[in-house]
């Protein structure tokens, strides 16, 4: 498995009211296993934030193992993230932009 890192905008929503929205990085851990036409086996496996706190720059992880984890991964755009998962990936030239049709 190897590791990516997308720009996402998280947003976390309750009873369709936005809780909070922030901007953020996944760690996407990704495998191909049926080659560059196939799907991507894909999971997110943390999400991770920069802020300057007294003047000094800050970056910190949110991991599976804190609860916070598991409410922002509940609300992930799967969709989104494939899409980009994929871009991603086919720009760096690990697999093909459009997948085959039997996957698609």
């Amino acid at each position: 498995m190897n590791d990516i890192y997308i720009p996402y905008t998280v947003q976390v929503e309750k009873d369709g009211l936005c809780l909070f929205e922030t901007d953020c990085e996944l760690r996407v851990t990704w495998d191909i296993p049926d080659g560059p036409d196939g799907p991507i086996d894909w999971d997110v496996n943390g999400f991770y934030f920069a802020g300057d706190v007294n003047g000094k720059r800050i970056y910190t992880e949110i991991g599976r193992h804190e609860p916070l984890f598991h409410v922002m991964y509940n609300s992930l755009d799967t969709e989104w993230i494939d899409d980009n998962v994929r871009e991603t990936l086919a720009n760096d030239g690990r697999v093909n932009r459009y997948p085959r049709a039997s996957y698609a």
